[in-house]
């Protein structure tokens, strides 16, 4: 899965520039495993623009802690996009995509995020549909019910009843066992 990251500075340059060369020599060492695709500072200085390649979010979300910027809190604000590119993708990672359009949209102000759970499907028989993956995944960014209607430009009462149905598929009752359930029904797949 391909993610479109990116990274804005704090205002204080002399951390960015303390743990500037940890910061290249990690991202090419990501690079060399495949991880990163491209990417480049933004001309201003403020930040950076990172195309990266990873099995899911969690995966893409432990790289970015790991990296020294986010270990000394020199980045400010971080954005990460599901990238369902119809061109340019191949060209980047070797692989091809068939699908297209804008994926989910993730926003975290003030340092590094908290962990995100990925949204792999839950049972054979009871998978989540793309379109339940993607309003579970706002939910567990901490997206209100509001939020999310406005970002579909649905009311909020279809989004209502999608969680009533990813509710009854994951079999939980409340918002706060969504994160536990995606990890259970994850955790059995693999086995």
């Amino acid at each position: 899965m391909a993610f479109v990251v990116e990274l804005v500075f704090r205002a204080d340059e002399t951390d960015r520039l303390s743990f500037g060369e940890a910061h290249r020599a990690y991202w090419k060492r990501m690079a060399e495993r495949g991880i990163l695709l491209g990417g480049g500072p933004w001309r201003d200085g403020t930040g950076e623009f990172l195309v990266c390649e990873a099995p899911d979010r969690r995966t893409l979300l432990r790289v970015l802690y790991a990296d020294p910027y986010a270990q000394a809190q020199v980045i400010g604000e971080l954005r990460v996009r599901e990238w369902n590119a119809v061109m340019g993708h191949v060209v980047l990672a070797g692989l091809e995509r068939s699908t297209g359009g804008a994926g989910t949209h993730e926003r975290i102000r003030g340092g590094v995020p908290a962990p995100v759970a990925p949204l792999a499907p839950p049972s054979a028989r009871e998978e989540l549909t793309a379109h339940e993956r993607r309003i579970a995944t706002m939910m567990l960014d901490g997206l209100t019910n509001k939020q999310i209607a406005e970002s579909f430009t649905v009311s909020t009462r279809a989004v209502e009843l999608h969680i009533t149905r990813i509710y009854r598929k994951l079999d939980i009752r409340r918002r706060a066992q969504l994160a536990a359930a995606i990890d259970r029904f994850e955790a059995a797949l693999a086995c």
